[in-house]
């Protein structure tokens, strides 16, 4: 039985077994030479018979040429038949030759364009929906980002020394958010001119490479947390307050990978803190330490933790105080169709302007995702969020009024006064990651969002969250659509 489903579905390895047989017959028969005439005359009408009915015969000429694996052939195909990659500015370059000058030299060239619109059923007349940034404009339309990249990465594969670097820059609403302290607010007056566009330079940095040892210089996006800077890089549009008001997003410094194997990998580097290019400003001039860690299981599940303790800004005008804060990421793969995420923060900073009488503020949450693979293109996520803000000194107004312009005129984020929320924020959010295009380079991230505040407001107006000052809570409707080049 095991013999006829050889040789019915792998004629190739049939004949190599019979081969093999004959040689091996061929020499325990040697000192008998008719009884080994007799069994390779069988072997040879066994071998030269016509296969069975039904196996898969390539016609002639089309098989794998001579010397060739055939099981290394079957591993090729299933290399091949792998999901095709986006398209990219580097493509360009492209010659029918195969050549690429950039991909030849390891540089790439990209971008993406991500734009959005938020509808809130409490129709704010301030047009802001609470604390939520970056999607933070209701029922209009925002060109969150046209972002452009390039890149040469380091390779130390075939040597042992490297050099490359990157630069990421984009204009859009999220600019607000993302500019450094002394950097896109000093030198650029077109952030100064517009209330809600802006330019900001995410990263501009040198990397050297020798062996497993990786470093950046210079301007580079926080390797902190879950989420990312770029927005396409994100499953859903929308943030979670972790992200949002107890993580930094830039760096500016330098920073050190070590890679031993493929479980363990480690960081460590020297920074001027969160957001803060030089001490202009609210920024500080002192250094901070990072230190990253992660471990990866054979079944791809992974631990990341990542630290930083720094000066930074404590509501009392320029001054600064120490602050530390952790995060620790925790990804399992359930089965080839769901997937796992936990994400815990904690940060404390001592000596500041909380609004409840001064003194140590922390801030600290879970965060928890589980994603559905529902086919090639649909992948639907869920996330649930636990924040505290413990002395409400972390969620809130944010971004000042352009210079020159009046509150009512250019007002570029939440208004100041609605800060001082004291307790717990929940959200829940919920949609699909749909591509709409046969390659990965055009995505739709419509999605429902909950919002929910547990506490007390410390502001002069006991102002809420939500709901131009008035509620508790808020349901929004975030689409984006994104496209990568």
């Amino acid at each position: 039985m095991h013999t006829d489903v050889l040789r019915s579905h792998h004629p190739v390895l049939w004949r190599l077994v019979s081969a093999g047989t004959l040689l091996a017959v061929v020499a325990l028969a040697g000192f008998s030479p008719a009884r080994g005439a007799d069994i390779l005359q069988i072997l040879e009408e066994e071998m030269t018979a016509p296969p069975p009915e039904g196996a898969k015969v390539l016609p002639e000429g089309e098989g794998p040429p001579a010397g060739t694996n055939p099981i290394a052939e079957e591993e090729k195909k299933e290399e091949e038949a792998a999901p095709p990659a986006p398209w990219s500015l580097t493509d360009l370059w492209d010659c029918e030759d195969g050549s690429n000058v950039l991909k030849d030299n390891q540089w790439k060239i990209g971008g993406n364009i991500d734009q959005s619109f938020t509808g809130n059923w409490s129709s704010p007349r301030d047009r802001f929906n609470g604390p939520v940034t970056w999607t933070d404009r209701s029922n209009e339309y925002e060109l969150n980002q046209a972002w452009i990249y390039f890149e040469r990465a380091t390779d130390t594969t075939k040597q042992d020394f490297d050099l490359g670097g990157r630069f990421d820059g984009f204009l859009g609403t999220n600019a607000r958010f993302d500019t450094e302290t002394g950097l896109e607010n000093n030198n650029f007056a077109f952030n100064n001119q517009h209330a809600f566009y802006g330019i900001a330079l995410t990263q501009f940095y040198l990397e050297t490479a020798y062996k497993k040892v990786k470093i950046k210089w210079g301007h580079f996006i926080s390797p902190v947390g879950y989420f990312t800077v770029d927005m396409t890089q994100n499953f859903f549009n929308t943030l979670p307050y972790t992200f949002q008001y107890g993580e930094p997003f830039t760096h500016t410094g330098a920073l050190a990978t070590y890679t031993p194997n493929d479980h363990w990998a480690f960081g460590a580097g020297l920074v001027r803190g969160w957001d803060n290019f030089d001490s202009s400003g609210t920024g500080t001039s002192n250094l901070a330490p990072i230190v990253q860690a992660t471990y990866t299981w054979d079944d791809k599940s992974s631990l990341y933790y990542f630290g930083i303790f720094s000066n930074e800004s404590n509501g009392f005008g320029t001054d600064v105080s120490p602050r530390w804060l952790q995060t620790i990421v925790y990804s399992k793969p359930l089965n080839d169709k769901l997937n796992y995420v936990a994400q815990s923060d904690f940060g404390i900073q001592s000596n500041t302007n909380n609004g409840v009488g001064g003194g140590t503020s922390r801030w600290y949450g879970l965060n928890q995702y589980l994603f559905y693979v529902c086919c090639d293109r649909i992948t639907v996520g869920f996330n649930f969020e636990w924040f505290r803000d413990e002395e409400g000194f972390r969620v809130g107004g944010f971004l000042p009024v352009p210079p020159g312009r009046p509150p009512e005129v250019a007002t570029r984020g939440l208004p100041t006064t609605r800060v001082g929320y004291v307790g717990n924020f929940f959200q829940w959010t919920w949609g699909p990651k749909i591509q709409l295009t046969q390659k990965p380079n055009i995505f739709l991230r419509p999605n429902f969002r909950w919002d929910y505040f547990q506490g007390v407001a410390t502001n002069p107006g006991g102002l809420l969250p939500y709901g131009d000052g008035n509620k508790r809570y808020q349901g929004i409707l975030a689409t984006d659509l994104f496209i990568l080049f």
